[in-house]
């Protein structure tokens, strides 16, 4: 047998060593009713007992009589709804077994995006290197049981049938993602971007069905209606009051590193969980809120510019580095920034691990690959450190994770910067 079959054979085996034991994480926490199976759990049980939106909403964190998925559209209840069909064990083993699934579809794709051409190391070497170093962020997302793989798989797959020309089914795999979660709607401006109009179309199109129809089946369009205003309304109010000292401590302290709230831990002299800092800067809560908003602002206009040439014009890497920078902008423009959100910058890793690997001077078929692993290289390493620090509240209090991810952004387009288009630069 030789050395590649080998190398092979053992990644295969601790794919299903990682894909096993995640599932029995995910079971074992959801069978106990523990952390966000829970909330999913008791309004899709509410919904599918009796056909209506739980009416009791509280702006704390709920009980267990009360709705738990305000933040979520009206229809995500619905959907999950067939979870509480044979009561809570047997939808804690569909909600695994459907983790599982999806964090499989991720990595089959993933496992193809980390073949290095030329003479560097064996894909199957970056892919287990890579896994590896993101399985923190792979062990929190299977601990909370949130929907975190279910939104990596849609935008994977969305970006794998879109280089199989098949612009239908990826722009209604990018809606899906985006009525489960509602950031996964920064794609749309993505796909205009890269001119893919009928994949555009479709999101806009499978998105206004998947968020629309569900509710309308199960509750009239009068109560539909309803519940969306309801809806609008309660997230309006809550955006304006993330600053809210009385929220729960998770949208406070270290857990959440959003922008808004490093800011506010910096600069607002009544926050809970301040920074430790001699002389802190004091500003009011709406002039921090502005100021996020400007950040934010700021990043995504950095984003959308270096992402702007169509889908022609770039190499298959250059696109799957721009669709991996996206799902970290997910995270990085998220009001509320968890670790368990951190799965998604998966793809971004292992194109890191990819890049970090290349040989210097690719010629023929593989022009448009990175000349240089530095980027690569330094993106992996302040990735690792993102890891270390992970055991660190104050690191987290500072945002050493949102820091992360726009380094990790920024390092992953100059990694795949095709060299003609670096040699034209030199030139001007």
């Amino acid at each position: 047998m030789t050395d590649a079959r080998r190398l092979n054979r053992a990644v295969a085996l601790g794919l299903v060593v990682l894909l096993t034991g995640l599932g029995l994480l995910s079971f074992d926490r959801a069978r106990r009713l523990r952390y966000d199976f829970a909330h999913f759990y008791r309004d899709a049980r509410y919904v599918w007992e009796n056909r209506a939106l739980n009416p009791q909403i509280t702006r704390d964190a709920p009980t267990e009589e009360e709705r738990q998925l305000p933040f979520y559209v009206p229809a995500v209840p619905v959907l999950l709804a067939p979870l509480a069909a044979f009561g809570p064990s047997a939808g804690a083993l569909l909600w695994a077994a459907a983790q599982v699934a999806a964090l499989g579809a991720v990595l089959r794709v993933l496992r193809r995006w980390a073949c290095p051409p030329g003479p560097a190391p064996p894909g199957d070497l970056v892919f287990a290197l890579a896994l590896l170093l993101a399985l923190p962020a792979l062990i929190e997302a299977a601990r909370f049981n949130q929907v975190s793989f279910f939104v990596l798989a849609l935008v994977v797959g969305g970006v794998h049938a879109l280089e199989q020309r098949r612009p239908w089914p990826a722009g209604a795999a990018f809606a899906v993602a985006a009525v489960l979660k509602l950031l996964p709607v920064l794609f749309l401006p993505w796909l205009l971007l890269k001119r893919q109009w009928s994949a555009a179309a479709a999101m806009a199109v499978a998105g206004a069905v998947v968020a629309v129809a569900p509710p309308l089946v199960c509750f009239g369009p009068e109560r539909t209606a309803a519940y969306y205003r309801e809806w609008a309304a309660y997230n309006t109010e809550s955006a304006r009051g993330m600053l809210d000292p009385h929220l729960p401590e998770h949208f406070l302290n270290h857990r959440n590193q959003s922008i808004t709230q490093v800011l506010a831990r910096l600069a607002w002299a009544d926050h809970p969980y301040p920074l430790p800092l001699p002389h802190r800067p004091r500003l009011e809560p709406h002039t921090i809120e502005r100021l996020g908003r400007a950040i934010a602002g700021g990043l995504l206009t950095v984003l959308l510019w270096s992402t702007r040439r169509p889908w022609a014009a770039r190499s298959g890497l250059r696109r799957r580095a721009e669709a991996a920078v996206y799902a970290l902008a997910l995270i990085v423009l998220s009001p509320l920034v968890r670790q368990y959100y951190l799965v998604w910058a998966l793809p971004a890793v292992v194109l890191l691990a990819r890049t970090a690997a290349a040989g210097r001077g690719a010629a023929g078929e593989y022009a448009e690959e990175p000349r240089h692993p530095w980027p690569g290289r330094i993106g992996l390493a302040v990735w690792t450190a993102g890891m270390a620090l992970w055991l660190w509240p104050t690191a987290r209090l500072w945002g050493a994770h949102l820091v992360m991810l726009i380094a990790l952004g920024g390092l992953l387009l100059a990694a795949t910067r095709s060299p003609r288009a670096a040699r034209r630069a030199g030139e001007r």
